[in-house]
């Protein structure tokens, strides 16, 4: 992967001469590609791919059901992502449901709703388990109190892969809990980052993040036998464009030299 990194090195080089951002890239396959990839920085949206684990975990331990239904609170009816919050009317929703929304389209309202069923303490202890250095759930999706006093959401490049390596191919879930977690990645709905401009001889399983400032964005892409796990968190910007510009940018470099 020795082409691989310098094409990806002198696209960040070449983008940081006219932008400003702090970029954290992990990518895994024979070998690894890492710029500051140990480095904490605010999570957004892939520290969903964390409850997803602890949530299927549940599942597999009997804990929860994917057929248990759940009646939707008040609390937890928020903005950002997602279509829960235009369905005032949907009162009763399956635990399944609630994660593929939270998956194909990062909805807000359906993970706060898993993170009350799951709780906080079980998410974190799950970090641990995994062997997350910098991965810890603070706070509920959208709660700005929280955020302006200084409570927020974290992780690092690395610890984003292991759960995705978790996923595809780890101990801690049942098969079939991996392969449903996989199947609703591979049906996100959001596109325009990694995956954008990489070819179809790749099958692509992602989860983005986004915050005001920050674009990220993880992938499992599969080719034949060959598995990669990328990762690429962009905090600090001062146009989210520039950063879904480059990590598209990433994406393509990264399919087309590899």
């Amino acid at each position: 992967m020795e082409r691989t990194r310098a094409k990806i090195e002198d696209a960040v080089t070449k983008w940081k001469r006219n932008n400003n951002g702090l970029i954290r890239i992990h990518i895994e396959g024979e070998e690894s590609i890492q710029i500051n990839s140990f480095i904490k920085q605010r999570a957004a949206s892939t520290i969903k791919l964390l409850l997803a684990i602890e949530t299927f975990r549940q599942i597999d331990e009997g804990i929860l059901a994917l057929t248990s239904v759940i009646q939707r609170t008040e609390k937890n009816t928020i903005g950002g992502t997602g279509v829960l919050r235009a369905l005032p009317l949907l009162v009763h929703i399956k635990v399944e449901e609630l994660l593929t929304l939270m998956m194909i389209v990062s909805d807000n309202t359906a993970t706060n709703e898993l993170i009350s069923l799951v709780e906080f303490e079980k998410i974190n202890e799950c970090a641990k388990n995994l062997g997350l250095k910098k991965t810890v759930l603070n706070r509920y999706m959208m709660d700005e109190t929280a955020v302006k006093r200084g409570i927020d959401n974290y992780t690092c490049a690395s610890d984003v892969v292991k759960c995705l390596r978790e996923i595809y191919e780890g101990n801690l879930l049942q098969k079939s809990s991996r392969e449903k977690i996989i199947r609703m990645l591979e049906r996100q709905q959001f596109q325009h980052k990694l995956p954008a401009r990489i070819g179809p001889a790749f099958q692509v399983a992602n989860k983005t993040g986004e915050l005001q400032g920050a674009e990220h964005d993880s992938a499992i892409l599969i080719r034949g036998n060959e598995t990669y796990y990328a990762v690429v968190l962009i905090d600090g910007l001062s146009d989210n464009e520039q950063g879904r510009r480059l990590i598209a940018d990433i994406g393509y470099l990264l399919s087309s030299n590899i």
